[in-house]
């Protein structure tokens, strides 16, 4: 299939493929790059991995791309193709890179969505959704050792456990963070309900003890993100999966995104007034009126889920805003106007979709594809995989006709309808979502080595990023559980331990990434030299 191979090939993968006879490599992932791919190009030819870490020894970390470090901050850890580093770049999602020694060319893969002729036959029929989850699930759930499936007590992730049990996945266990000591964190109750009805072996990380910020990483992360800052409860969890062997450990990240949980608007009333279908606009516009519990007017309704995404839609930018859209008051003014953090806090428009509500599925769905492979970069001993992100089942989900999808009653309906009889009522039908903010702050709180650095002659105050002053204030008062914005803050309080490790990195202070070239893939004019697995440290002699 060449450059269309993506179209084609369902999973989360990354491959390099390479043909003796013309010289030709493709490099490819999964539509959604939940597997990253990161690449450069020298004179001598072009040189990739999966693992940003392994392709420093060629470029170094001191060429630094202040766009990445300006994105990262107005968005909050949203990926795009850039990385922090000059010469390096991330393959984009339904992308791939076709080469030879004398020619290079990234190209895109084909829209998204269902094949022509099948999308008026699509309905939201609960045993074919049900049909689609169970097949995403048992195919992820593949692995040559014992599988986790975490489990918060949200309906998603108890979605992926009880497909997987009911799949009968071989030494399948579930995995748990709790916080007992946080009544808005503590997600035991509904937790034990599910294993109620599918008994299999638990594991629990007290979260309690790994607090966030409770930890300095000691050991280096190529780009900023949250791990930095989480870094406790990453380094028990990759320890306990490693103690028991775990292959492969299953996520119900992308359920809000995929099944139109919390976040859910009703932005197919632009589509309605975009198409002049009026009486029916004002009709559905009521129907949500009339149901907001908050009894929001009809000017709310039309502004916002009418004129707003009908005037993104012609100034050709994304239907919502990534973040805040304003800098958090303690970035320097002149460093926000410089890098225009404001435009970047708009996030990123998605085209194709055809419609208004299709592209706000893209991009809620873009930007959590993104976090998802960013996380993926970080555990040495096991994948994490996304069930939920299943290309098939995504695909149906979106095609969806919108009456299907929306129900002002209440989010998620098809989910919710399928998996009756499944998971006991009380997870079925749950409203709530959990907020980890608390152990956020009281890992602040009790942190002092982690303050200490993050407000010490902060590298970020130096890099002109924020004011130090206001910087201080900010942590002290996130020590006190208030912020601006915590996912700014998160953003940045990463940027600075990240920071930190560059210039330890160059000091000598923290180790150096092992034997990078060992496990660098790379293509010269010679061909496919060689091919590391990173997980299994095995040496490929030929070309895979």
């Amino acid at each position: 299939w060449g450059e269309k191979l993506s179209s084609h090939v369902l999973g989360e993968y990354c491959v390099a493929i390479f043909d003796d006879e013309t010289g030709t490599a493709l490099l490819a992932h999964d539509a959604f790059g939940l597997v990253p791919l990161f690449w450069g190009r020298t004179p001598g030819g072009l040189f990739f991995a999966t693992h940003l870490e392994d392709l420093l020894a060629v470029t170094g970390t001191s060429n630094l791309d202040e766009d990445f470090i300006a994105d990262h901050i107005a968005n909050a850890f949203f990926s795009s193709r850039r990385t922090p580093y000059r010469g390096l770049e991330r393959l984009e999602p339904n992308a791939s890179i076709l080469w030879t020694p004398r020619e290079f060319k990234e190209v895109k893969g084909k829209g998204f969505g269902l094949p022509k002729g099948t999308r008026s036959e699509v309905r939201g029929c609960p045993e074919e959704f049900l049909a689609l989850l169970e097949e995403g699930v048992k195919a992820a759930a593949r692995a040559t050792g014992p599988v986790w499936c975490e489990l918060s007590g949200g309906l998603d992730s108890s979605t992926v456990l009880s497909m997987a049990a009911r799949a009968g996945t071989a030494d399948l266990g579930a995995f748990s963070i709790l916080y007992r000591q946080y009544a808005d964190a503590d997600e035991a109750r509904w937790i034990r309900l599910v294993l109620e009805r599918f008994d299999v072996p638990w594991h629990i990380l007290d979260g309690d003890s790994a607090l966030p910020y409770s930890e300095v990483p000691d050991r280096f992360c190529p780009e900023p993100g949250l791990h930095l800052v989480d870094w406790a409860g990453r380094r028990v969890y990759e320890e306990m999966a490693a103690e028991h062997g775990v292959a492969a450990v299953l996520t119900g990240q992308g359920g809000d995104a995929v099944f139109l949980g919390i976040g859910a608007e009703p932005y197919h009333l632009a589509d309605l007034a975009r198409t002049l279908r009026l009486r029916l606009l004002f009709a559905e516009m009521e129907r949500w009126r009339s149901r907001d519990r908050r009894q929001r007017s009809r000017l709310y309704w039309f502004v916002n889920y009418v004129m707003r995404p009908l005037l993104s839609r012609l100034c050709g930018q994304p239907i919502v805003p990534a973040w805040h859209r304003d800098p958090s008051p303690w970035i320097r003014p002149d460093y926000a106007k410089r890098m225009a953090l404001r435009e970047r806090g708009l996030g990123k428009a998605i085209s194709g979709a055809g419609t208004i509500e299709g592209s706000w599925f893209l991009e809620r769905l873009s930007a959590i594809c993104g976090q998802a492979a960013r996380v993926n970069q970080i555990p040495r001993s096991f994948d994490f995989r996304h069930p939920l992100l299943s290309r098939p089942l995504v695909e149906f989900m979106f095609s969806l006709p919108w009456e299907e999808k929306f129900d002002p009653a209440t989010d998620r309906p098809l989910q919710r309808a399928a998996l009756a009889g499944i998971l006991p009522d009380e997870v079925r039908l749950r409203r709530t979502k959990t907020i980890y903010d608390q152990p956020c702050y009281e890992g602040l709180r009790q942190g002092r080595s982690f303050v200490g650095l993050l407000t010490e002659d902060p590298l970020v105050a130096r890099r002109g990023i924020v004011d130090p002053g206001l910087w201080g204030e900010a942590v002290a008062q996130a020590r006190m559980g208030r912020t601006h914005s915590l996912p700014q803050f998160e953003a940045v309080a990463s940027l600075e331990m990240w920071l930190r490790q560059l210039e330890d990195l160059e000091s000598g202070r923290l180790a150096a990434p092992e034997s990078p070239l060992s496990r660098l893939s790379t293509l010269s004019d010679r061909g496919l030299q060689f091919v590391i697995d990173r997980k299994t440290k095995m040496e490929l002699k030929s070309p895979v």
